[in-house]
């Protein structure tokens, strides 16, 4: 059949048409970036991130249950000790790396050529939205980071919702007699709850030490203790036996919310001001 205009712009169409499903197939087709991280709340944010096909390998302290809210996830990939050596073996296309990871193996994989994306601390949980957005992008999962991102919100705004009326008086007590000061992810959790952070009050700034005397001078009425190592004997620990402390500790309101909650910034953060919220309720 001769071709007439019309059938040689419908035979263009068709053929138009047919590269397009094709590219998209090729595009959809196309491997995601694989991924190594080295660093404790690199590795938490991509195992939370990332298809698990493309992770090669993440620190060793992320499949520490001490130390990791995903540590079985974690224990399921190879661990590395954050050295360059380690991870030439497994020759990742993105290296997600800490702001303070070792500075040395951060510049000698770039320098091999590596992508290394740098996170900075999770001091509140815009800068949770922010980290997930960075690591989303770098490993072509932007999809899956805009539903963190959404479900992040959803919490948020669902736990401040529930704050109470009268905002009671907090203080967390680490082991070594350390606590949570101002400008910290800790304190912005605590804020998010509807409770006060007593050493925050008293011009703490992120981490440091609340004597006790001038913990008990402040009569919170909810200790907060994090657990940590809490059946490992140690002189850290052994701070928390303090008379004075178990004094305080009988005559108040006590919770424990693990330190892995405090520690790095992930959507399961959000369960610790939860879980504030839980112990100060009247």
């Amino acid at each position: 059949m001769p071709l007439s205009i019309s059938n040689l712009s419908s035979t263009r169409a068709a053929r138009a048409a047919l590269f397009l499903f094709f590219a998209a197939a090729g595009a959809r087709a196309a491997p995601l970036p694989s991924v190594a991280s080295i660093n404790l709340c690199a590795d938490q944010l991509v195992l939370s991130v990332a298809a698990p096909e493309q992770v090669l390998t993440v620190s060793w302290l992320s499949a520490d249950p001490e130390e990791s809210l995903l540590a079985a996830q974690a224990a399921r990939y190879p661990l590395n000790y954050g050295s360059a050596e380690e991870l030439l073996r497994f020759h990742p296309d993105v290296v997600i790396a800490g702001a303070y990871t070792n500075a040395f193996t951060r510049a000698l994989l770039a320098r091999l050529g590596y992508r290394v994306i740098e996170l900075e601390p999770e001091d509140s949980v815009a800068d949770i939205e922010r980290n997930v957005r960075v690591v989303a992008a770098a490993i072509g999962r932007e999809e899956r980071g805009n539903a963190l991102v959404a479900e992040l919100r959803t919490r948020e705004q669902q736990i401040a919702a529930a704050r109470p009326a009268r905002a009671p008086a907090a203080v967390v007590v680490r082991p070594g007699g350390f606590t949570v000061g101002e400008h910290s992810l800790a304190d912005e959790l605590m804020k998010l709850a509807g409770v006060r952070n007593v050493a925050a009050e008293q011009g703490l700034d992120r981490w440091g030490s609340l004597s006790m005397e001038a913990l008990l001078a402040s009569r919170p009425e909810l200790i907060v203790l994090t657990g940590y190592r809490a059946s490992q004997p140690s002189l850290a620990n052994a701070v928390l036996g303090h008379p004075a402390l178990r004094l305080v500790r009988t005559a108040q309101r006590t919770t424990t919310v693990p330190a892995p909650y405090w520690d790095c910034g992930l959507l399961e953060s959000l369960d610790a001001a939860a879980l504030l919220q839980q112990a100060a309720a009247p």
